[in-house]
């Protein structure tokens, strides 16, 4: 049987002379990228010191502007919390009758007005909804814009566009 021979302390093998010219390839192209960035930053510091100066009134007009551009936002956003929206959607739905299907409501915050999609069975339940939104729902104003069957669908429901106008 032949000896084990173990060698915990076994030196390392010198690197490949290719490995040596890999790394100061790397240094070289290192430092000539930090030389071009320095060079880049001396010629923007230059630049800048050479600009015309803006004067104070002109910066300060300018933060005027752009904080009044954020006071218009808040205030629109403010305006659009303040609609009664939930006034709106209670008074739909506690008059809704059974065979109306609410389909979707868009309204308008700068106006109390609102476009409302629904669909009913038949043309009497629609006029039916109409004068109940008209007499007991509390709408200024209640308006039928357009209506059509629903051939595709099975049951052939009748679609129809309010015009509502809520008094405030």
């Amino acid at each position: 049987m032949r000896t084990l021979k173990l060698d915990f302390l076994h030196p390392f093998p010198r690197p490949h002379w290719a490995a040596w010219g890999l790394l100061a390839a790397g240094l070289g192209l290192a430092a000539w990228v930090g030389w071009q960035g320095q060079q880049a930053q001396g010629e923007l510091d230059a630049a800048v010191a050479a600009a015309p100066q803006r004067p104070a009134a002109v910066v300060q007009r300018q933060v005027r502007a752009a904080a009044g551009e954020g006071q218009s936002a808040a205030r629109q956003a403010r305006q659009q919390l303040a609609v009664p929206w939930g006034d709106l959607f209670v008074r739909l739905e506690t008059h809704r009758p059974k065979d109306i299907a609410l389909v979707a409501l868009e309204a308008d915050e700068r106006k109390p007005e609102a476009t409302l999609t629904a669909e009913a069975r038949s043309a009497k339940d629609m006029l039916a909804y109409v004068e109940l939104l008209k007499g007991k729902a509390g709408f200024a104003s209640v308006t039928l814009a357009s209506h059509a069957l629903q051939e595709g669908d099975p049951q052939r429901p009748l679609r129809f566009v309010l015009r509502l106008v809520w008094r405030a």
